[in-house]
């Protein structure tokens, strides 16, 4: 059974739990959990659960078992003691329609909860055969007698019930003609005596500034003193450009301090078609950039080549643009990709980032994989070349492993970091395929067993906390004892 990776955040917005694509047993059939805590009307809280399924996989092979089978578990953290469980089959139906590349369906779960530090653990497998596992820690906060405002989250009409949640893979994405976005919340404990008010306001998170015409303001009705209130808004998107984008909601209450007023954001990625199709048939594409791009004579490298260095928005639009076989679309965004970059000299600095992802190629490829595509690859375009590096090809009972520790990590699309490590090894011993087991970044794998998994073959502990520091003066091995402070930490 294998352990995934997990994002955490603390109440007052939901958290994701997301496949490590790396071990998971079904790594083809992509799994999106978004975990958001409610109360009820006698202000007892309890977690929806919404899973999302790319069910592609299952279509494809016309699989007997169109089924997925969850077994969920809440539990309290410090004593372990169960809260609520559940399990359900989520049922792919047969009249499901592919959007784009995907089949996507989704099916909530509620659970009853307490407040304090919470675990989730998700069992979950093909058919009625568990394989996998997803978990993670949470908090939910007492909420008392003051006004809180739930988090947010998507919804669509799904078969009788208007709040089905929108099935989600990581941040949204609104592509093409899903023109309406709606959300909900729920606005808890509003004093009876007061005036109230929800407003939302739509904000572009590159700019930092409101968009005019995206926004609106709701009168909360509380006259029977109900503690629950259901708030359901949308926007209609026709018109807005591509972009990253986050609405901010507030709850106003008369006489209460506006600086208390209660919050909650959510952000979304938005790709406008029409918008994109005019930037890509412009008719500027110049002999320059065609006598540049035609020295590899696939562009399909070129474009999947910036995905280490794209934000979220760019990634999204070269995933879509990988699997055309459109080479003008493909030109013209590759021009457009440098232009927003350096608007001056763009070929300049394309061709310096080429002559890099030619060095990643020759370096990290193999038969199989690009060099960009792999995990040493996409973190020295990412990143750039680090500071120093230790190389283990011949790791005593282990598997080749390289340390690499950057001084500065300075990426367009990644925080500002210092003294940051990054642990790959190569679980097929022969070829270059070394597969990325541990980094201390931001936003990157973290595994504080990174020691075990290389000695995995010769390291046994029935210690769960066991991080693999037991043995550090084994012959010929330099896993504790590297160049590094801490020998790398955990």
């Amino acid at each position: 059974m294998k352990k995934m990776l997990f994002v955490l955040l603390l109440f007052q917005s939901s958290f994701l739990l997301s496949q490590d694509d790396e071990n998971t047993t079904n790594k083809d059939i992509p799994i999106g959990i978004n975990v958001i805590p409610y109360w009820d009307a006698e202000i007892n809280p309890y977690v929806q659960i919404n899973i999302s399924v790319n069910a592609k996989k299952l279509y494809q092979e016309n699989n007997a078992q169109n089924y997925l089978t969850f077994f969920t578990s809440l539990s309290k953290t410090k004593t372990e003691e169960i809260v609520d469980v559940d399990k359900i089959k989520l049922i792919c139906p047969e009249n499901l329609k592919p959007s784009g590349n995907t089949f996507m369906i989704s099916q909530s779960i509620l659970l009853a909860s307490d407040t304090g530090d919470l675990s989730l653990n998700i069992l979950y497998g093909i058919g009625d055969k568990i394989s996998d596992t997803l978990n993670g820690e949470f908090s939910i906060s007492h909420i008392s007698k003051k006004a809180t405002l739930a988090p947010l989250r998507f919804v669509e009409k799904q078969n009788e019930n208007p709040l089905g949640s929108r099935p989600q893979f990581g941040e949204a994405l609104f592509y093409g003609d899903d023109d309406i976005l709606k959300f909900y919340t729920e606005a808890y404990q509003v004093p009876e005596d007061q005036r109230a008010y929800y407003t939302y306001q739509l904000y572009s998170l590159e700019s930092q500034k409101a968009i005019k015409g995206f926004g609106a303001a709701n009168r909360i009705m509380n006259s029977d003193g109900k503690k629950v209130s259901s708030i359901l808004s949308s926007l209609k998107l026709d018109g807005l450009p591509s972009g990253h984008y986050e609405i901010r909601t507030v709850l106003n209450i008369e006489k209460m301090d506006p600086t208390l007023y209660p919050k909650q954001n959510i952000s979304f990625y938005r790709i406008n078609t029409n918008q994109f199709e005019e930037v890509l048939n412009k008719n500027t594409f110049k002999e320059k950039w065609l006598k540049e791009l035609s020295k590899k004579g696939n562009l399909n490298w070129y474009v999947n080549g910036l995905y280490p260095i794209a934000n979220g928005l760019e990634r999204r639009q070269i995933e879509l643009l990988s699997q055309s076989d459109n080479d003008t679309s493909i030109q013209r965004f590759l021009e457009y990709f440098w232009e927003s970059r350096n608007l001056e000299n763009p070929l300049d600095e394309a061709i310096s980032y080429f002559k890099v992802l030619n060095q990643v190629e020759k370096k990290y490829s193999s038969r199989a994989v690009p060099g960009y595509a792999t995990d040493r690859g996409r973190v020295f375009l990412q990143y750039g070349a680090p500071t120093l590096t230790e190389k283990r090809p011949f790791e005593t009972d282990g598997y080749p492993y390289e340390i690499w520790q950057y001084n500065t990590l300075e990426a367009s699309n990644a925080p500002y970091q210092i003294n940051r490590l990054f642990v790959f090894a190569n679980y097929t011993v022969a070829g270059r395929n070394y597969e990325l087991l541990h980094s201390d970044a931001i936003g990157e794998i973290k595994n504080s067993k990174w020691r075990i998994a290389i000695q995995k073959r010769s390291y046994i502990s029935n210690d769960i906390d066991d991080e693999g520091r037991q043995d550090p003066n084994k012959f010929g091995s330099r896993i504790n004892n590297n160049i590094f402070f801490n020998s790398g930490g955990g």
